[in-house]
C-alpha cells in the first residue's frame, strides 16, 4: 500500500511543499515522471493515465527501468535501506506486471544478501508468486540456499538444494554445478569431512577440477579434516585472495613458530583485498596468529577489525575462528595482566576508572581494556553502566565502530539473554535496529521494557513499542499501546505529536489493518485538531475504506475531507480529494454523481496536463455509460 502523502514532503517547482498532493503540483513537465515514482503516494492519477491510455506499456517499463535503476545506485552508493524503503513504496504489483516486479524482485534479493540481512532474504523467498519466471525461481532459490548456509541451516539448505537438482529440468549445466558445490559447503558446516570429500569426488568426476573454487573448497575439507600439509601443497601457488588466505590458514598449523609472519601476512592482506567479507577473514587469521605468537594486543586490535566487518561463515567455518567472546575474553585477560602489573585491584572503581579516562586519548586501545574491566567488575550497576558507555564511545571512533558494537553484545554468550544487556546499550542497540530496519531484532530487545530509556519522552517511546510490534506481527499490542496513548487525559495534541502517531497508524494501513486504524483515526479526531488536520485524517480514512471495497462510504470521507472548510473549496488538497471521491463513485456504481465531480474539476483547473487526465476520466465514464445502455438494450 502507498506511503500516505501526509508523510512525504511535496515538491513544487523544485520548492518544498506542505504535504501537496502531486495531482496539484504545478510542475506540468514532470507530471508524468512524478505519477510514475511517487505512485505509492498518489496512485490515484497513476492509475487514471493508464486506464486513459495516456501511457503505452512500453512508457510504463520505461518509467519502471529508470526508477529502479536509480534505486540500484542509491543502494551501491551506500543507502540499501533507503533504497529498500523506496522499494516497498514503488515496486511494482505482481498481479499488475509480472516482468516488472521480477526486476524488481531479483534487486531487492540481491541488496539483501548484499547486506547479509538473509532473514528477511528467505521471508521474501518464502512468498513468491506461483506464477514467476521459472529462471527468476532458480535464482531466488539459490540466493535461498546461500542464505541459510550462511545462518548455519545446512539441513534445510540441502532440502532447498535438492528441490532444485531434482526438481529443475530446464537448469543450465553452470547452474546445476554450482548447487553441488553448496550442497558440498553444507557438509562442510555440519564437521562432515567424509561426506564432503565423497560429495567433492564426485563433482570432479562430472565437472572437473579446474575451476579455482573447487580447489579452495577442496583445501578448506583439508583443513576441516586434519590434513592442514595437503591444503598447503594443494595452494602452494595460489596467490588469488582466497587462495592466500587457506594457504596461511594451513602454515598457521603446520609451522605455528611462523605465526608472527603469518599475522603480518594477514594484516597486510586485510588492507589490500576488496570484498569486506574476505578483509574480515583475513583481520580474523591475522587475529589468530598475533595470539598464538604472544601478541595479545596485536590480537584485540585484530579481532576488533574483524568484528567490524561482515562475516562469510561459509568461507571461514573449519579454517579461522574468531567471535565476540573471544574479544570479551581478550580485553578481560589484558586488563589482569595491565592490573597485575600496576598493582590494581578488582573492585577498587577507582584504580581502573581514572587511569581508563587518562588513556582515552593518548592511548585509546589501553582505555577500552581498561572500561571493559570496569564494565565486567565494576563495584555497582551504576558504575558498570557508565563503563559500558565508555566503552561504546571509544569503539564508536574506530572504523565500522557501530558495526564492532552489535556483535560485541549482541554476538556475546555473555548477553544471550535481552535483560542482561546493560539498559545504556541496550536502549542504544533498540535504536540502531530501529533505525537499519531491524525489527526482529528491535522487538527482541524492547521485550519486557515498559520504561523509556533516562531523559526520554514517554510518548516516543510508546510509539516506537507500537510501530515494532505491528511489523513484527503483534498488531493487537500495537493498538492497544496507540489506544492508551490516545485514552490519556493529559496529553497535549499539537501537531508534531498528531504526525508522530500518524506515522505509525499508517504502518497498519500498510501492513492491511484497516479496520484498525479507522477505530484509531476515528480517536484521533476526537482531539482539538486544527481543521487541516481533520481534512487530513478523513482523507487517510477514506483510504481505508476504499481499501475495504466500502466505495460509497470512502467517496463520502473524500468529499468531507474537500468540502470541511468551505462547500466550495477548490484549493490543492479540495481538488486531489474531490479527484479520489469521483474514483471511488465509479467503483461504488455511481457514476452521474463522478461525472459531475470531473466536470466540476474541469471547470475549475487551469493546468493542462490535469485537464487532459480529467477528460480522458470524463471519457472512460462516457463509454462506460455506453456499454450499460447497450447491455440493458439486450
Amino acid at each position: 500500500m502507498r506511503q500516505p502523502l501526509a508523510t512525504a514532503i511535496g515538491k513544487c517547482n523544485g520548492q518544498p511543499g506542505s504535504r501537496l498532493p502531486v495531482f496539484v503540483c504545478p510542475a506540468a513537465s514532470r507530471f508524468a515522471a512524478s505519477l510514475s515514482r511517487l505512485r505509492a503516494a498518489a496512485a490515484g492519477f497513476a492509475a487514471a493515465l493508464v486506464l486513459a491510455g495516456g501511457l503505452s506499456a512500453s512508457a510504463r517499463a520505461d518509467l519502471d527501468t529508470a526508477s529502479l535503476n536509480e534505486l540500484t545506485q542509491l543502494a551501491r552508493a551506500g543507502a540499501p535501506q533507503l533504497a529498500l524503503k523506496r522499494m516497498d513504496a514503488e515496486q511494482p504489483a505482481p498481479d499488475k506486471d509480472m516482468a516488472a516486479w521480477s526486476a524488481w524482485e531479483q534487486e531487492r534479493l540481491q541488496i539483501l544478501a548484499n547486506q547479509g540481512l538473509y532473514p528477511a532474504l528467505l521471508e521474501r523467498v518464502a512468498r513468491l508468486p506461483a506464477a514467476v519466471d521459472p529462471e527468476f525461481r532458480r535464482f531466488a532459490l539459490t540466493l535461498k540456499a546461500d542464505a541459510q548456509l550462511q545462518l548455519n541451516r545446512a539441513e534445510a539448505a540441502r532440502a532447498t538444494l535438492r528441490e532444485l537438482l531434482w526438481g529443475d529440468t530446464g537448469a543450465q549445466t553452470q547452474e546445476r554445478a554450482r548447487w553441488r558445490q553448496l550442497v558440498i559447503r553444507s557438509y562442510v558446516l555440519e564437521d562432515r569431512s567424509e561426506d564432503a570429500r565423497l560429495a567433492l569426488l564426485r563433482y570432479r568426476q562430472d565437472y572437473g577440477d579446474e575451476q579455482p573454487q573447487m580447489r579452495w573448497l577442496n583445501a578448506q575439507v583439508m583443513l576441516q579434516s586434519g590434513h592442514a600439509e595437503s591444503a598447503y601443497k594443494l595452494l602452494k601457488d595460489d596467490n588469488s585472495p582466497q587462495g592466500s588466505l587457506l594457504r596461511y590458514s594451513a602454515e598457521l598449523q603446520v609451522a605455528p613458530q611462523e605465526a608472527g609472519k603469518v599475522a603480518e601476512a594477514a594484516v597486510k592482506m586485510a588492507q589490500q583485498v576488496e570484498p569486506t567479507t574476505l578483509q574480515g577473514a583475513f583481520w580474523g587469521l591475522a587475529a589468530q596468529a598475533a595470539g598464538d605468537s604472544r601478541q595479545p594486543l596485536k590480537r584485540i586490535e585484530y579481532l576488533e577489525h574483524a568484528l567490524a566487518l561482515p562475516v562469510n561463515r561459509q568461507l571461514i567455518h573449519g579454517v579461522i575462528s574468531y567471535n565476540a567472546d573471544q574479544l570479551w575474553d581478550a580485553y578481560l585477560a589484558a586488563g589482569k595482566r595491565i592490573g597485575n602489573d600496576e598493582q590494581k585491584l578488582l573492585g577498587n572503581d577507582e584504580d581502573w576508572y581514572f587511569p581508563a579516562t587518562d588513556a582515552v586519548e593518548k592511548d585509546p586501545l589501553r582505555a577500552r581494556v581498561l572500561f571493559s574491566v570496569l564494565a565486567e567488575y565494576g563495584s555497582s550497576p551504576e558504575r558498570r553502566s557508565v563503563a559500558h558507555g565508555y566503552l561504546v564511545s571509544l569503539l564508536d571512533d574506530l572504523p565500522n565502530g557501530k558495526q564492532l558494537t552489535r556483535r560485541l553484545y549482541l554476538e556475546s554468550t555473555r548477553y544471550a539473554a535481552a535483560d542482561s544487556l546493560p539498559p545504556v546499550i541496550r536502549y542504544r542497540l533498540i535504536d540502531e535496529a530501529l533505525e537499519s530496519g531491524d525489527l526482529d531484532t528491535a522487538s527482541r530487545l524492547m521485550a519486557g521494557l515498559a520504561k523509556p530509556p533516562a531523559g526520554s519522552d514517554r510518548f516516543e517511546w510508546d510509539l516506537r513499542r507500537a510501530r515494532v510490534a505491528i511489523y513484527t506481527g503483534d498488531v493487537d499490542a500495537g493498538v492497544a499501546l496507540l489506544q492508551q496513548l490516545l485514552s490519556t487525559d493529559k496529553q497535549e495534541w499539537d501537531k508534531p505529536r498528531v504526525d508522530r502517531l500518524l506515522q505509525v497508524v499508517f504502518d497498519l494501513q500498510t501492513v492491511k489493518q484497516h479496520d484498525k486504524a479507522l477505530l484509531l483515526f476515528g480517536a484521533l479526531l476526537e482531539k482539538p485538531l486544527s481543521v487541516q488536520q481533520r481534512r487530513e485524517l478523513l482523507f487517510w480514512m477514506a483510504d481505508s475504506l476504499q481499501e475495504l471495497q466500502r466505495y460509497d462510504d470512502a467517496a463520502y470521507l473524500y468529499l468531507k475531507s474537500a468540502t470541511l472548510a468551505d462547500p466550495t473549496a477548490m484549493d490543492p488538497w479540495a481538488q486531489t480529494a474531490r479527484y479520489r471521491a469521483a474514483k471511488s463513485l465509479v467503483d461504488a456504481g455511481l457514476v452521474e454523481d463522478a461525472r459531475q465531480i470531473y466536470s466540476l474539476l474541469l471547470r475549475a483547473t487551469k493546468d493542462a496536463s490535469r485537464k487532459a487526465v480529467l477528460q480522458n476520466e470524463l471519457q472512460r465514464l462516457h463509454l462506460l455509460s455506453s456499454v450499460r445502455r447497450q447491455a440493458k438494450g439486450r
